[in-house]
């Protein structure tokens, strides 16, 4: 295990999941373009560079852009210092402060409280995402398993770190998704007569899920892991059932930035 994570893998990773999310703004830019005009999307390159550069939508998009290609320059240029990783990490805290702003939060304003929640919930999201993602599909694989199950005291501390990342998260997502949710649904009919509300519900739902998922890990799989092999392919498998679960939240938080909050009616 004190080969994983190997470096050079993760800034791979890096890379790919930077490109992921600069295609995902370009297309969500487009989808908000076609909406903004009520045209198909096949018909929105007409107007596509005029919302880039005159509306705040467009702005901010175009921010979401530059700094996924910071990200990508400095994981081009390889660097490892420091300064290299602490330019990373502000392009990504740009990147989530810029993608909170367009949304529902951003509403109230650049200097707001729901902005300043919003930005840290997507940040704890995906950190908690990343952890599991990153630990299920990657460091346990099947052809890394069994030289982990060798490397026990490794492993052990790599479980532990993990298991810390995560707890961390959740404690920032229940904080800011508690906040949000009151101030976007308002009233407790809110949540049962709406769209949004419903929607909010079944995120919650699906987040619960996967916190019991990491609940048995932590108290069940962990221990087994430091314990077997058999007990890392345990983790393994729950690690990814739990991938698949926040897969699910994500896509119920797009859902929710498409739908207007009940306290904005």
């Amino acid at each position: 295990m004190s080969r994983w994570p190997d470096l050079a893998a993760l800034r791979r990773l890096d890379v790919a999941a930077a490109t992921l999310a600069l295609l995902a703004s370009v297309a969500a830019l487009w989808a908000s373009t076609a909406v903004m005009g009520g045209l198909p999307l096949a018909e929105a390159s007409d107007m596509f560079w005029m919302m880039l550069t005159t509306t705040d939508h467009g702005h901010a998009g175009c921010v979401t852009i530059v700094a996924m290609l910071v990200l990508l320059v400095l994981r081009g240029i390889g660097g490892a210092g420091l300064a290299s990783e602490a330019a990373v990490l502000l392009s990504l805290a740009v990147f989530a402060y810029t993608r909170a702003t367009m949304g529902h939060a951003g509403e109230l304003g650049f200097w707001s409280l729901p902005l300043a929640a919003e930005t840290l919930h997507l940040a704890a999201i995906s950190l908690w995402t990343g952890v599991v993602v990153l630990s299920g599909c990657f460091v346990f694989n099947g052809a890394r398993l069994a030289g982990a199950a060798v490397d026990g005291a490794g492993t052990g501390r790599y479980l532990e770190r993990m298991s810390q990342a995560a707890v961390l998260a959740l404690v920032l997502i229940a904080a800011t998704g508690v906040y949000s949710g009151w101030h976007r649904v308002g009233t407790g009919g809110n949540l049962l007569h709406t769209a949004y509300g419903l929607t909010l519900l079944a995120k919650v739902g699906l987040v619960g899920l996967a916190v019991a998922l990491g609940g048995y890990n932590k108290l069940v799989g962990l221990p087994a892991a430091a314990r077997s092999e058999r007990g890392l392919w345990l983790v393994r498998t729950v690690l990814r059932m739990e991938a698949l679960l926040l897969l699910a939240v994500l896509v119920a938080a797009a859902l929710l930035t498409s739908q207007q909050p009940p306290t904005a009616l």
